[in-house]
């Protein structure tokens, strides 16, 4: 029995070598016992075995994952204590060789790269997103990477707190191709505005002083639509470049925001007309003044306005209106159309994002404008939307 009892033990501390294969000899009366404890044994071994092959190949499989994609991954204690790294995230921090002893980010050699992880290490957030510029380490190099670093905390069964994974992805052909879209960007934006300008100013002078045949007054308003379309683009694409480098500085006065609400209507009204849609500006029940860049404000309006008219079908409703809140002055701009997705709400704010079942022409930089711009105002743009249901674009003001 002490055998049996000895086999047990070790079968509790998950020890299942097959010397603890009982023999018979000794044991008639329970020649049974000892029988099935046996067979017991050896199926604990052989399912012991198969499940160890099993995690040493899923172990190769993750390990071979890990090392092969081009991104630097980490695993660090509460107390930034390196648990594991791929060798790319080794070369990225400067760090020579894995060592369990070394703590982030006191051992990562690129000065950039310590600001970032102390900052994600001693945040309490659970997801975090950070960008960092590093300088080739040959300083002859006019050379900077860029990166972008991920991390999320997670549960370590070892710790009393949980650790980190960090993912270190290198964006820097994306920055390149991102700058020089810029660059074309505002190249051909530059020269588009003169000529364009001259076909606005002539188109609106013949609508106003030549007297012409329905045909071709119908001609001139195309063309009258199309310049004020195109020159809203060219105006797009500039101020978000501007805001982007903050070169763009908000030129305060007073703004009147139910004024600012008609002057976006009259502006749109003919297009709305057009396409039969029902467009008013529910002007406020009294006056509201703040401080604000008046044309920027006017631009942000005029954007929702025109997605609204362009993605509400004929018949529909269009309705821009303001209202008095505490601390702030908010605009709204509702429409019947098509709706946004819940899913796909937050990245419509997102530069060149333009939704599948919703393209159109244009470089889809509108919203994102729209945002950047509100944001230098201190406040807040969002969207309240259902499939089918319409859309209502809400962005607000601080008035203190």
């Amino acid at each position: 029995m002490a055998k049996v009892s000895a086999s047990v033990k070790r079968f509790i501390t998950s020890d299942y070598k097959l010397e603890s294969v009982l023999p018979k000899e000794g044991w008639r009366e329970s020649e049974d016992l000892i029988s099935a404890f046996n067979r017991l044994t050896l199926e604990l071994s052989a399912y012991h075995a198969f499940h160890l092959s099993q995690i040493v190949e899923e172990r190769a499989k993750a390990e071979a994952l890990v090392e092969t994609i081009p991104d630097g991954v980490l695993l660090v204690d509460d107390r930034g204590r390196l648990i594991y790294s791929n060798k790319v995230a080794l070369k990225m921090l400067g760090i020579p060789k894995p060592d369990t002893s070394i703590a982030l980010p006191g051992s990562v050699s690129r000065e950039a790269f310590q600001v970032v992880l102390k900052d994600i290490l001693t945040s309490q957030e659970d997801f975090l997103k950070a960008e960092v510029a590093v300088p080739h380490p040959d300083e002859t190099y006019a050379i900077v990477r860029n990166f972008r670093v991920i991390s999320r905390r997670f549960p370590l069964a070892t710790l009393k707190a949980p650790g980190r994974v960090l993912i270190i992805r290198d964006v820097t052909v994306e920055k390149e191709i991102e700058s020089a879209r810029e660059t074309f960007f505002h190249m051909i934006t530059h020269d588009m505005r003169v000529p364009l300008t001259s076909i606005h100013g002539y188109a609106s002078l013949l609508a106003r002083f030549v007297s012409a045949s329905p045909e071709a007054d119908k001609c001139l308003r195309a063309i009258l639509r199309s310049s004020v379309r195109l020159k809203g683009m060219i105006e797009d694409i500039l101020n978000t470049i501007k805001l982007e480098r903050g070169a763009l500085k908000l030129r305060l006065d007073t703004v009147d925001a139910g004024v600012l609400c008609a002057q976006v209507f009259e502006i749109h009204e003919p297009l709305a007309a057009l396409k039969s849609i029902k467009f008013s500006a529910v002007p406020p029940p009294s006056k509201i003044e703040f401080q604000g860049d008046s044309l920027l404000l006017e631009r942000i309006i005029t954007n929702l306005v025109g997605n609204a008219l362009k993605f509400t079908p004929r018949g529909g409703v269009v309705t821009v209106h303001c209202r008095q809140e505490p601390g702030e002055v908010v605009f709204f701009i509702e429409d019947t159309g098509p709706g946004i997705p819940e899913d796909k709400q937050k990245e419509i704010f997102a530069k060149y994002t333009q939704l599948e079942e919703h393209k159109y022409l244009g470089f889809g930089l509108g919203l994102a404008m729209c945002r950047m711009a509100v944001e230098l105002h201190k406040g807040r743009i969002w969207v309240q939307s259902s499939e089918g249901k319409g859309s209502k674009f809400i962005f607000s003001i601080p008035t203190k």
